[in-house]
């Protein structure tokens, strides 16, 4: 009995049961395809896909509205794109040009029959470009120069804050703004890269320290850059009104993200900063902002004091101060996203 009842146990393949173990296939993400990784040089082309040096804007929007807010978004940064920056907003080839509406039927449907058999050619790359990510209420706005993410941003919210009437609104959907002026890997190195790059122009820093490959390295560059070398910008590293260096917080958000720890990433940026530049995390002079997606990482310095005002950039509340204060209600403290 005991044998019968043994062997009901067993699978059909015998004792070890591997018969009934699934096989694995694939090379769990470990390499791509030729086609897969045509497919993503193309969306990096097209600007479609996060890449190590990005500059741009993660955007945070109301639940259920994804289309809607990314159109109104990028309409918004076309808006400001022309009036910052001289920026002409795309022209939609789609659209039928003046002269075509006299054009007959047939003429168009054989029009239309021609583009579908000609081979589709890459779209170039706009100024702006949404780019999708894989998180509710989260998309990411790729910006290209002369586009200054943390001017735009500022801009855009010091004009939501003078809007007196709920009809001006510009953005019904869109709640936070968070520019980001260079991006790098989400590693130990990786932050430390662009956090040095982008605190450079803002604190003294602490010397990195390298090994000696790296410092050949760095004298060759010097070389190099000393033959047709520009005139670098004057670094303000000083309060205006005080005189005394400015002091800072460190602001990190992370999404989808498990391999750093936020307080780890907090005392890695402060290591690099000199100590005459004093931590103040209630009245800072710059906020850090550290924005850390899956494999990368975003970094830019902003005004504390103006960060607050504007609501920590949520255009959504700086819209809502309108009606508050004519109804003669304080307006909400911004939340944290």
């Amino acid at each position: 009995m005991a044998d019968s009842a043994s062997k009901r146990k067993q699978g059909p393949g015998g004792s070890d049961g591997s018969a009934l173990k699934k096989r694995k296939e694939g090379a769990a993400g470990r390499w791509k395809t030729p086609a897969q990784k045509a497919k993503h040089a193309s969306w990096a082309e097209m600007g479609k896909t996060l890449e190590v040096g990005d500059e741009g804007i993660w955007v945070t929007y109301a639940r259920g509205m994804k289309g809607k807010a990314v159109r109104e978004f990028k309409a918004l940064c076309d808006e400001y794109g022309e009036k910052l920056y001289g920026i002409k907003p795309p022209v939609d080839e789609s659209e039928p040009k003046s002269g075509d509406e006299g054009e007959d039927i047939e003429a168009s449907i054989e029009k239309e029959l021609e583009a579908m058999k000609a081979p589709k050619q890459p779209q170039p790359r706009g100024v702006f470009s949404p780019v999708s990510v894989a998180i509710e209420c989260v998309f990411f706005m790729k910006t290209m120069r002369p586009v200054d993410p943390c001017q735009l941003v500022l801009e855009i919210c010091r004009d939501a804050r003078k809007c007196e009437s709920a009809k001006e609104r510009k953005c019904k959907y869109i709640n936070r703004l968070t520019p980001v002026v260079d991006t790098d890997k989400a590693s130990e190195k990786g932050v430390q890269r662009v956090a040095r790059k982008v605190l450079a122009s803002f604190f003294s820093l602490n010397e990195e320290e390298k090994g000696e490959d790296e410092e050949e390295g760095e004298e060759v560059k010097e070389a190099e850059a000393s033959d047709g070398a520009e005139e670098v910008k004057e670094v303000v590293t000083r309060n205006a009104e005080t005189d005394a260096p400015f002091t800072y917080a460190i602001r990190p958000t992370m999404r989808n993200h498990s391999i750093l720890e936020s307080q780890a990433v907090i005392k890695m940026i402060a290591g690099m900063v000199k100590p005459e530049h004093k931590v103040n995390l209630k009245n800072p002079d710059k906020v850090i902002l550290v924005e850390i997606f899956q494999l990368f990482c975003g970094v830019s310095v902003v005004d504390g004091k103006e960060w607050e005002e504007l609501k920590r950039y949520n255009i959504n509340v700086l819209y809502g101060m309108a009606g508050e204060q004519k109804s003669g209600k304080a307006a909400k403290p911004a939340s944290e996203e």
